[in-house]
């Protein structure tokens, strides 16, 4: 059963203190943009209050369509993905809407930071860099699988209460998130999670209330689950030895996933926990931060 929108409002991004955050009004509009400078891989929250017609309010950050929640106050929120990738300059929550009549666009600059994410040179022999020939198709049909399961975004969220870490606080996280490997020469894909490592068979936990979207054995990820928890944010658990839950099941948060293993491409057992907003890779530690809500003045 879904949360409220009262619940989804005192939830993770029910950000009471919002309202201190820098704040601009145009037209009957009233838009929160939380935080204005980001680093790439980061998330930013957008809260909209708009008195009349609020069936015409629609928002873009870099051309790409944002995805507004109704809260419970008549406001509506919505989260962005910085993409790790995304190249860093000032950028604009661009909104749009029509009042009285008239169609009425604000923007709201937002700065996205160089992340100065960590480089790492390993020679390997090359049966451990380059995938085998024969599993390239199979490689690139799980791509494709993924990438139209993170093109869905569900508009309610299914989460009420702050995320939190997938695994027991005392394995800490390794600050992978963004690594870039060169791999005998050859610059390789940024590493798009954090990892723990931990032995096999350690318990691993929903971070955060959500729909199992996918459950499953893929080439790279091995073993792994993946939680939708709507606005379109998924999470990702990795590498697992083995899975406790189904497809399509709703799970609270805390919920037992599976356990860490090294299926996959992995060298040891480790959890990797990964996040996507939409098309963004975004630094899944971020997500424990937006409980923070805005810095006070």
């Amino acid at each position: 059963m879904r949360r409220s929108a009262a619940q989804w409002t005192r939830a993770l991004l029910a950000l009471v203190a919002l309202s201190i955050a820098p704040r601009t009004a145009t037209a009957g509009l009233v838009a929160t943009v939380w935080p204005t400078e980001v680093r790439q891989g980061e998330v930013v929250v957008v809260q909209v209050s708009i008195p009349d017609s609020p069936e015409t309010l629609r928002g873009t950050f870099a051309g790409r369509p944002l995805l507004f929640a109704p809260l419970a106050d008549g406001a509506y929120r919505a989260l962005v993905g910085i993409d790790l990738g995304h190249s860093p300059g000032t950028y604009p929550v661009t909104l749009h809407w029509r009042h009285q009549e008239t169609d009425v666009t604000h923007e709201v600059p937002v700065a996205v930071r160089d992340a100065a994410f960590p480089i790492q040179r390993l020679t390997l022999p090359p049966r451990m860099v380059d995938p085998d020939p024969a599993d390239l198709p199979r490689i690139q049909e799980e791509q494709e699988l993924l990438e139209a399961l993170f093109a869905q975004a569900d508009r309610i969220p299914h989460f009420a209460e702050p995320f939190v870490l997938p695994i027991d606080q005392a394995f800490q996280p390794t600050g992978t998130f963004g690594r870039r490997r060169i791999l005998n020469g050859r610059l390789r894909s940024p590493h798009t999670g954090e990892d723990f490592s931990a032995p096999a068979g350690t318990p691993v936990h929903a971070s955060n209330r959500g729909q199992v979207a996918y459950t499953g054995v893929l080439y790279f990820a091995g073993r792994c689950v993946i939680l939708d928890h709507g606005l379109g944010l998924y999470t990702l658990y990795f590498h697992l030895d083995s899975i406790a839950v189904d497809p399509g099941e709703m799970v609270e948060r805390g919920r037992l996933l599976g356990s860490v293993g090294a299926t996959g491409r992995a060298t040891g057992p480790h959890l990797h926990w990964g996040a996507r907003l939409g098309p963004a890779r975004v630094d899944p530690m971020a997500l424990l931060r937006l409980g923070d809500g805005p810095p006070r003045p």
